[in-house]
């Protein structure tokens, strides 16, 4: 039986993305992003450079993020010259994103809507960012029918998967603590998958790509401290917790 959606919904209004590790400024104010992206971008070290490469690729380009939260990517991806739209299940993640590009002086569609449900026509967006989002939604697979059909002929999907073959798996696994590492309010759905299984979750594209990265989650603070930059790439591209995936259409 699959999660209720509104469970999903009511869970990431209660957990916005990364605030349980903010420990200073005041709630929405700049302080409060500039800590946001500050962790972030120390602990998803390789996202600046994959927002290059995306921009790159697709210059001055229509954008759209699934799951954008408080639009820390989001923001990032407009500052690189894109036209860009946000879309997040939560209303308390779109109220943080409004605000957040308020504070930048920077433009964006942001709207609360639900990923399997895209409120798009079709063949509009060059680019369709998610990181870390459809693997948590009821039905994953429509999810990404929804984003293919959103896209241009030629665009790109860049998703973020979580990764079944990884050393952070394997470590909670042992552990016994749920893939959010949360024993208190563990998240409603959190699926891992292996190449093998997002190539088929990406079979109607025509051209499918994967990298892997991010030995460590952010909860492992500790560890990661203990791991030099350079060795913690090393084995992220090998065992590591993010599955990327580049799919184009």
């Amino acid at each position: 039986m699959k999660t209720d959606k509104k469970a999903v919904a009511e869970y990431w209004n209660r957990n916005i993305n990364q605030v349980k590790f903010l420990k200073t400024g005041e709630f929405g104010s700049k302080d409060f992003f500039e800590e946001a992206n500050n962790i972030r971008y120390h602990y998803h070290y390789y996202l600046p450079e994959l927002f290059d490469r995306i921009a790159c690729q697709y210059p001055n380009g229509k954008l759209l993020e699934v799951g954008c939260s408080m639009a820390n990517d989001l923001i990032q991806f407009a500052k690189r010259g894109f036209q860009v739209t946000g879309i997040d299940l939560t209303e308390a993640g779109i109220d943080l994103a409004m605000k957040h590009f308020v504070l930048n002086g920077l433009e964006a569609d942001l709207r609360v809507a639900d990923a399997e449900n895209l409120p798009f026509d079709d063949g509009i967006f060059d680019v369709v960012y998610s990181f870390g989002v459809l693997h948590h939604t009821p039905d994953t697979e429509k999810s990404v029918a929804e984003v293919h059909r959103v896209l241009k002929l030629g665009g790109l999907a860049v998703i973020m998967l979580y990764h079944t073959n990884s050393l952070n798996y394997v470590a909670h696994q042992m552990l016994g603590i749920p893939a959010d590492g949360n024993r208190n309010d563990p998240v409603p759905i959190a699926r891992t998958y292996t190449r093998k299984s997002a190539y088929r979750l990406f079979n109607q594209f025509s051209e499918v790509k994967m990298e892997v990265e991010y030995l460590f989650g952010t909860g492992w603070g500790t560890v990661n401290k203990l791991i030099p930059r350079r060795l913690h790439h090393f084995l992220g591209n090998r065992v590591g917790w993010h599955l990327l995936i580049f799919a184009k259409k």
